[in-house]
């Protein structure tokens, strides 16, 4: 018997060790590869047995029982690449995951609420800021150009830090604001430019400082872009252009990390601005101006004539021809320096950094400098509350070129004035008048002329929520931002600044200042019943109060040139100041409702009461509904689901609402400051409307979502969007003593299909590449005006028309070249008794009839871009493109036309003006230069030029040191990287920047800038 026990225990024996051997238990930490930081809630599990698997813990840290079957281990985290490799034979396994592009948008911000990608109804884009990094620019907008479907960034002006203009599917307002809602960290800010414009001087901001331009661009976590109505409702009032939400960096809970930044380089022209001709082809082409001048007037010897006029026109100076665009541009240099330090444990968390950004314009009298501070933290107090504040400071100090008609804007002294033969110095080296008899001299005065704005603003925002029974929570958010804006200003003695009224210096000095205090309390109710029902309801209560103060002055007859106080001068030449306020109330709810993650339903509704409106009007209703069907979750979906992996459909439809621009829009008002026989005066300055009343904008969504293969992911949209009760500026008799009044007229129209594609092209553990495609169409036109009226002609060269977009060209229609005499031609386009056109040319631009043309909207535009990594090598890079769009060269009717005007004589040429007509049977646009002819009529579309281009609008490329590297150095992580933005451009018109304002009207601004940096990453 003792026999068979012991060969039992022994064979039991061998099968235990057998058993151990086969089974063992494999540890160690998922991390991210990005920072080093751990992986909370990761998955680690074993291939074809989901079941069998762990969750890491709060240090990121698993430990799993696998047996000897087990072959391959699978690890996933949202927003990172999933990860699978073999089981080796030893027991501690360290994992990196890396950032999945493809995830980057999987969580949808809303400002009042998260949702997953999957689970959010509406139409909305996520972008982190890994898709974003290492950009060169100064505003957190020109990172959104080319990333996401519909939205369109433009800017009057490249200098750094100048205002942008921002449309989401679409222009939706004729007067009120058609730029979207900016919201940072829940909180709706101010954006835009804080100067009004007019002729005093108060218009001392001419580039109109972006006050986004105060946000580091370093401190950003996601921005959402919201462009339907599902979500963008919840904001009312404010929501109708859509809306950008922004979510700063936040503390997480691990170790304590170190972040440091430095990069710098330089910039010149993305487009070769403008080029006109040199001194010796100006000579040549003047030459022969005036000789075909002589020829035509019937003179016997029109060589004799045109050499003895050429010298008052153009002459080679003792001292050289003069280059312009050398004297006056430069190749501009930037640097930025960015340090934060962020941690946290299961209590508090904290994130703070510290900016510095400097960067030149392409004028020598252009640059900015930012410095910005952030501090954003959260403590949880016991088991059910939370407290938190996110706290930003930030100074700009720019100087600004001036853009407009003057002689001290370099890009119009470049493009139109200062031509090769005037000089800047005379042989001694000093200072001299550019052409003879005038004290003209473009860079000395923009080297001692300034136009300085320093803008200081601090945002900050607490939030105390309560969680007292699990699902239910109770949130009070203060937020105050306030911004002072302080703008400068003065011109030398001898300066020929356009502003500039008398021969004497004079300086001004003025300030902006706003403040806006925003209070919103909110309870929330969140929970999952049987398992299959998820109900979220929001209700919430909010009050928002603003107040503006400015005040200007201006001053002349200076003591010296060293005295630059508005206070010395001996004389006033104006002074301004106003002081407005107003107020905003709103009631909100929202509810969302899915069953069994297949059929989900949305609903919110807004009342806002607005100080901008009468009482009869002040209260606006602004509501959405929305709905989707992931199909994808059906179970007769699952035989093709590892094929068609993701289906979804959505719709949505609801009212947004936009009020007047003006504070008192809807007020009869008087004003003083007018002297009347030497006593204070008044005035009517505004005509009553009380039945002014909210602008609507009703928009429509219907959205498709497919995934194949869990690679390639399909989103396809369209949207209709109409806004009616258009807030206009109504023509009324001058009789009245006005000639406008605001009321809501109209309806306008923007409809569109929107479609993006996002493949991973390979996913591997040493090389990913991701690619995004997208693609909007757009069209806008007017619905109706008033009415009665049909049409509204507004300034030289656009037209309002019903049927028509909103920025269509209204000029006469340029014919080309008559090829036999070489004069310009111009379609007469009178109507005919059948309601045609009549097509004959007339070289009398008189006789033409101007007629509705081409439109400044593109018909088709988007971005491409694309994301790779190789080991420790990364790249990506965005192309940006637009097609169907036109623009107005304004200063082309300067430069193109010849004239017997002893100043315009002295204009430059443009380069393409050697492709003139010179002879019978020549085919081109420009006419035989005839010097003295009279120039053509301004409104034709000779100027009209196409703005279609594709844009390699960002490139980075960068390469991270081997682990075994950096710990030598003590780091956890170190990057070297290039990046550069606006690095090539193709346009059909490259005579300017393609990338024009938004009404399509170009003048002499700045031109964007290519830009080159380099840069440095350390984490410690």
């Amino acid at each position: 018997m003792q026999k068979y026990r012991f060969l039992l225990l022994m064979l039991l024996g061998i099968f235990i060790q057998h058993i151990n051997a086969q089974t063992r238990v494999v540890s160690g930490f998922v991390t991210s590869a990005e920072d080093g930081e751990p992986l909370i809630g990761a998955t680690v599990s074993v291939k074809g047995d989901e079941t069998h698997g762990v969750v890491t813990d709060i240090n990121g840290k698993y430990v799993l029982q696998i047996d000897g079957n087990d072959k391959v281990l699978v690890v996933a985290y949202l927003g990172m690449k999933t990860l699978e490799l073999r089981v080796p034979k030893r027991n501690v396994i360290n994992i990196e995951l890396k950032p999945d592009a493809m995830k980057l948008d999987e969580v949808v911000v809303t400002g009042y609420g998260n949702f997953s990608k999957s689970s959010f109804t509406g139409s909305a884009n996520t972008l982190k800021a890994d898709m974003m990094k290492d950009i060169p620019v100064v505003s957190v907008e020109q990172k959104l150009q080319g990333m996401t479907t519909g939205v369109n960034i433009t800017s009057s002006s490249g200098q750094p830090g100048a205002n942008q203009s921002i449309r989401i599917r679409g222009m939706g307002s004729f007067n009120a604001s058609s730029e979207p809602l900016f919201v940072i960290d829940g909180v709706p800010v101010t954006s835009g430019s804080l100067s009004t414009g007019g002729a005093d001087a108060a218009y001392m901001n001419n580039s109109k400082t972006n006050i986004m331009s105060t946000l580091n661009p370093a401190d950003i976590e996601n921005i959402t872009v919201i462009k339907d109505a599902a979500a963008a409702s919840l904001y009312g009032s404010r929501a109708a252009n859509g809306v950008i939400l922004i979510t700063t960096k936040k503390g997480k809970t691990g170790r304590t990390k170190v972040q440091f930044n430095a990069a710098g380089g330089f910039s010149n022209s993305a487009v070769n601005y403008r080029p006109t001709l040199n001194g010796d082809q100006r000579y040549e082409l003047l030459y022969e101006g005036l000789y075909n001048s002589a020829v035509d007037n019937g003179m016997e010897n029109p060589d004799e004539y045109a050499s003895q006029e050429i010298g008052a026109y153009a002459y080679k100076p003792s001292v050289g021809y003069t280059d312009w665009k050398k004297e006056l541009l430069r190749t501009a240099v930037h640097q930025n320096y960015e340090a934060s330090v962020s941690g946290g444990n299961e209590r508090t968390t904290f994130f703070a950094s510290l900016g510095y950004n400097s960067q030149e314009g392409l004028a020598k009298n252009s640059s900015l400098d930012r410095y910005s501070a952030r501090l954003n933290m959260t403590q949880k107090v016991g088991d059910i509350a939370e407290v938190g504040g996110n706290f930003m400071f930030s100074q700009l100090n720019q100087e600004m070129n001036e853009e407009r008609t003057s002689a001290i804007n370099p890009y119009y002294c470049i493009a139109v004035t200062m031509n090769p033969s005037m000089v800047v110095r005379d042989e001694n080296g000093e200072y001299t008048g550019a052409y003879p008899g005038t004290s003209l001299n473009p860079l000395r005065d923009i080297l001692t002329d300034y136009n300085r704005t320093r803008m200081t603003r601090m945002f900050s925002t607490g939030y105390a929520q309560i969680e007292p029974v699990k699902g239910l929570k109770f949130k009070e958010t203060l937020s105050y931002d306030y911004n002072i804006q302080k703008d400068s200003r003065y011109y030398n003695p001898l300066s020929a600044a356009g502003p500039k009224s008398v021969n004497v210096a004079q300086s001004a000095k003025g300030f902006i200042e706003y403040g806006k205090l925003l209070s919103s309390t909110t309870v929330n109710y969140a929970n999952t019943f049987a398992y299959k029902h998820h109900l979220d309801v929001l209700a919430g209560y909010e009050v928002e109060s603003y107040a503006f103060d400015k005040a200007s002055g201006e001053r002349s007859n200076m003591p010296s040139d060293q005295l630059f106080e508005p206070d010395n001068g001996a004389v006033l030449m104006s002074f301004i100041s106003s002081t407005q306020d107003y107020r905003l109330i709103s009631y909100l709810s929202r509810l969302n409702y899915d069953f069994d993650d297949r059929y989900y339903i949305a609903g919110s509704y807004r009342r806002d009461g607005s100080s901008r409106l009468s009482p009869e009007n002040r209260w606006g209703n602004f509501w959405s509904v929305s709905g989707m069907w992931h199909i994808s979750n059906e179970k007769f979906m699952k035989p093709i689901k590892h094929v068609l992996n993701d289906l979804k459909i959505r719709a949505s439809y609801g009212v947004n609402g936009n009020q007047p621009t003006s504070l008192y829009g809807y007020m009869g008002l008087y004003s003083f400051g007018q002297s009347y026989m030497g006593q204070t005066g008044s005035y009517e300055s505004s005509l009553p409307n009380n039945d002014l009343s909210w602008e609507k904008n009703y928009n429509l969504n219907l959205g498709l979502d497919l995934g194949f293969i869990n690679r390639i992911f399909v989103s396809l949209e369209y949207y209709n969007r109409d806004t009616k009760d258009l807030l206009y500026s109504l023509p009324v008799s001058a009789t009245t003593g006005f000639t406008t009044y605001l009321g809501n007229i109209g309806q306008l129209n923007n409809k569109g299909v929107e479609f993006e594609l996002r493949t991973i092209n390979f996913a591997s553990r040493n090389f990913n590449w991701t690619s995004v495609l997208n693609l909007s169409h757009n069209k806008n036109k007017i619905v109706s005006l008033n009415g009665e009226l049909e049409q509204s002609i507004e300034g030289t060269w656009y037209i309002h028309k019903v049927g028509l977009p909103y920025y269509t060209f209204y000029v006469k229609e340029y014919a080309g070249v008559d090829v036999q005499t070489g004069k310009a031609l111009y379609y007469k386009n009178t109507l005919n008794e059948d309601g045609t056109y009549d097509r004959s040319t007339t070289t009398d631009g008189t006789q033409a009839q101007a007629i509705p043309y081409k439109s400044v909207d593109p018909k088709i535009s988007g971005g491409f871009t694309n994301i790779l990594d190789y080991k420790w090598f990364d790249l990506s890079f965005t192309f940006t493109y637009s097609l169907g769009g036109y623009s107005y060269d304004k200063a082309g009717t300067y430069i193109e036309n010849g004239t017997s005007n002893i100043y315009s004589a002295k204009y430059n040429l443009p380069i393409y003006a050697l492709d003139r007509w010179q002879k019978p049977g020549d085919v081109t646009d420009f006419p035989r230069f005839v010097y003295g002819d009279a120039a053509g009529p301004s409104n034709s579309s000779r100027y009209i030029h196409s703005t279609n281009h594709i844009r390699l609008k960002s490139l980075t490329f960068g390469y991270t040191l081997p682990d075994a590297w950096t710990k030598k150095l003590l780091l956890d992580k170190a990057r070297i990287y290039f990046s550069g933005s606006n690095l090539l451009t193709w346009a059909k018109w490259d005579q300017y920047d393609p990338e024009v304002p938004v009404n399509g009207e170009v003048f002499c601004e700045a031109p964007n800038m290519r830009t080159f940096s380099f840069g440095v990453q350390l984490s410690f």
